[in-house]
């Protein structure tokens, strides 16, 4: 079989066949990976801060693998323009979070953030002028202060339609920066940062609590991971495909391989039927010229070789 697999014919088949085979293990490959590539990112790399202006841009989606980071970036918050933003649960409470505008030092165009500082647990209706004290009296420094934020970049919510901004205080049912938009009139990420601290000259502020607002903070999505078992399946399918491509080679030698060992016993057979023939027409013409001899013998001596003559 070693001499028909050697054939030039099934060695450039084989050639191909390698390299169908290899297209199929490395989408084997390929498929096993995607099977736990969106996976949550550890938490030595979220919890890890980094510049937001290094590490997302404004102006475009957030993909996965940027939301859910630890941030930082310096600029100042506007209380005066604070949202407050319904259903946020606060140690097993539900409340709202207030939100306001703030710049960011280094990003291009001037584009802001929204940023979520502070919960409480109903509603309130003050002024901009008491909005600027609260937040003041609540973290200990003042609006006018540039700020380092230290907080988890997250992605913007839908906006919620039919919502009233004229009315005060602006409460929203989401958290949209396409709706934070239109209601600060300034371009925004696509996204907001949960702020857990604020370091100004060098010294660290948090919100104490004490006026009446609680602090917010968002926990790290979980590092379990989730396995893509339709992937998994895939997976198999193409290394499936890779086995029988091989095995397609070796039965096409295999077949090609019976059909010479047919073609040579075929050939034997006839050669030993035709020597029997041989044979046999050999036996025929050695008869045919004895029974001639022996008719020439008595033609010319009036009997057989074996006869006596009478005398």
């Amino acid at each position: 079989m070693l001499r028909t697999a050697l054939k030039p014919r099934w060695i450039g088949f084989l050639l191909l066949t390698l390299a169908v085979a290899t297209i199929f293990v490395l989408l084997t490959q390929w498929q096993f990976e995607q099977s736990t590539s969106d996976q949550p990112r550890s938490h030595a790399e979220t919890e890890t801060p980094v510049p937001l202006t290094e590490h997302f841009e404004p102006g475009v989606p957030m993909m996965g693998d940027e939301a859910d980071q630890v941030v930082t970036f310096t600029g100042q918050l506007d209380p005066t323009t604070s949202v407050q933003v319904e259903s946020r649960v606060h140690e097993g409470d539900v409340g709202l979070w207030l939100v306001s505008s703030a710049t960011v030092d280094g990003a291009p165009e001037g584009y802001g953030i929204p940023v979520a500082w502070g919960w409480i647990p109903q509603e309130i209706d003050v002024s901009a002028e008491e909005l600027t004290d609260l937040f003041e009296s609540s973290v200990g420094i003042s609006s006018n202060d540039m700020i380092e934020f230290e907080g988890r970049l997250i992605p913007g919510e839908g906006p919620t339609p039919n919502t009233n901004h004229f009315i005060n205080p602006k409460r929203t049912q989401m958290l949209a920066s396409a709706e934070l938009v239109n209601l600060w009139d300034r371009d925004l990420y696509a996204g907001y940062v949960v702020a857990e601290s604020f370091t100004v000259g060098g010294t660290e502020y948090v919100v104490t609590g004490d006026a009446g607002v609680e602090g917010v903070a968002t926990e790290p999505q979980p590092e379990e991971a989730e396995v893509a078992w339709l992937n998994i399946f895939y997976a198999v399918e193409w290394f499936i495909f890779a086995i029988f491509s091989l095995y397609l080679w070796w039965r096409f030698v295999r077949d090609d391989y019976l059909k010479d060992q047919r073609e040579a016993e075929l050939d034997e057979l006839w050669e030993q039927h035709w020597r029997a023939q041989e044979l046999e027409r050999l036996r025929e013409e050695a008869r045919k010229e004895k029974a001639a001899a022996e008719q020439a013998y008595r033609a010319y001596h009036g009997h057989g070789p074996n006869e006596q003559k009478d005398t």
